[in-house]
């Protein structure tokens, strides 16, 4: 009996089933609907297409296969091996720049391989030349940081230079104001003085790039000609000139406690300078590393950097990391300030950066922003920072040729990186037109 009912239930709904359908084919044939033979050449074109699936009169999508190859866009999740991936075109633009610099050499009469002998022996010709390399070395690994980090999340940072500058003048106003404090608390004081110093003042081209779409080369460009002046102002009979300043204008000593102490006797490198600042910049390396290869906040950068608008609809806001990404830039040239007054001048004066800031561009262009090829284009170009004035006393050479070298090692890698951006877009067009 309970059987029978089920039975009939299922007759029922069956012929419901059949009077819909039947009631929809009426529908479709007196309608505005397509004729048949219209619904036969879509059926065909969708045949044709390997990516569709023909079921009765409808198209249903099928998912498209997952490529079983290596994949040949780069993830945002790799570790960084950029620079030791493809090392061709900066040892090729440094062989270049030589060959260049060979030829000016040549024009002004002297002998370029003698040039440039001196010039290596500057660097690295006893261990007295190679701690005055390493001690040129150091503002520029940190200052390469500095651009390094802005680099990698899409942004232009040529405010290295004041981001030091402001980071030196903190330091060393805490560090002659508190100069009677003993070094555990002074000198955590100076180091906090140099890297929020830059940090703060990084973040407001970070700020007025994320909140005003102010563009961050103008801004830091204009922040660093703030800065000289500031300084002039600050040194020249003003609020941090020594009363006993002679000569350059200078500001008060700082105290004993945040000197940073010599780490190589005398008895084994007679006057030499070294300090243990070279501590703090493989620090900041291994940081610079860790933050951006290992911390989500590294992989949120970088991912702004590789492509704004997918971060932002992937749920990362990319204002708020260019604040964070300059913030970060500027504590990075604001440690390389505070070392330099900490470690090498012990005071402020005015116009003591050589240019760090600037030669740091070069500097993270040549390394591929990555921390391995910083810190080696960093002591290749403190040692044509130390050579260079060698080679002038030695061989009779300008140490402006230095200069020279520097800036066709520039040109060429910029070159390089304008060639990338434009096949890059290039490719992206290809899909466009193909579909188009």
């Amino acid at each position: 009996m309970q059987g029978g009912r089920q039975l009939l239930q299922r007759n029922k709904r069956r012929d419901r089933i059949r009077q819909a359908r039947s009631g929809r084919s009426r529908r479709r044939k007196g309608g505005r609907g397509q004729s048949t033979r219209g619904h036969q050449e879509r059926g065909d074109q969708a045949q044709d297409r390997p990516d569709r699936q023909v079921t009765g009169s409808s198209l249903a999508s099928e998912p498209q296969a997952t490529p079983t190859g290596p994949a040949t866009a780069p993830s945002v999740r790799q570790p960084t091996a950029q620079w030791a991936r493809g090392p061709a075109v900066p040892v090729a633009s440094v062989v270049f720049a030589l060959a260049i610099g060979a030829i000016f050499v040549l024009l002004s009469g002297h002998d370029p391989i003698a040039a440039y002998i001196d010039l290596f022996r500057g660097a690295f010709g006893s261990p007295y030349d190679i701690t005055e390399t390493l001690i040129q070395t150091i503002p520029l690994v940190l200052a390469g940081l500095a651009v390094a980090v802005a680099f990698r999340t899409g942004l232009f940072n040529i405010g290295a230079e004041s981001q030091l500058l402001i980071g030196a003048v903190a330091a060393g106003a805490v560090g002659a104001r508190f100069a009677d404090l003993p070094g555990f608390v002074l000198f955590p004081m100076v180091l906090a003085a140099g890297i929020g110093a830059g940090a703060a003042w990084a973040a407001i081209a970070g700020y007025l790039k994320a909140a005003r779409g102010v563009n961050e080369v103008i801004t830091t460009i204009m922040q660093n000609y703030i800065v000289v002046f500031v300084m002039h102002w600050l040194l020249q009979n003003g609020p941090m000139t020594a009363p006993n300043a002679l000569g350059t204008p200078a500001s008060a000593p700082i105290g004993a406690g945040a000197v940073l102490p010599i780490i190589i006797p005398n008895e084994l490198v007679p006057l030499t300078r070294l300090h243990a600042g070279i501590f703090l910049a493989i620090a900041a390396v291994v940081v610079f590393w860790f933050l951006l290869w290992r911390t989500p906040l590294g992989y949120e950068l970088r991912a702004v950097g590789l492509g704004a608008r997918a971060a932002a609809q992937a749920g990362i806001d990319p204002r708020t990391r260019t604040v964070i990404a300059m913030a970060i830039a500027g504590g990075f040239a604001g440690l390389a300030g505070m070392i330099q007054v900490t470690g090498v001048f012990h005071r402020v004066f005015d116009g003591f950066s050589s240019g760090y800031g600037f030669d740091a561009i070069a500097v993270a262009l040549l390394g591929k922003n990555s921390p391995i090829g910083i810190a080696l284009a960093a002591l290749l170009f403190g040692a044509f920072a130390r050579g260079g004035s060698i080679m002038q006393a030695n061989a009779g050479v300008s140490a402006q040729l230095v200069s020279v070298i520097e800036a066709v090692v520039l040109f060429v890698i910029a070159a390089e990186l304008i060639v990338r951006v434009l096949t890059a877009r290039r490719r992206e067009r290809k899909p466009l037109e193909a579909i188009a």
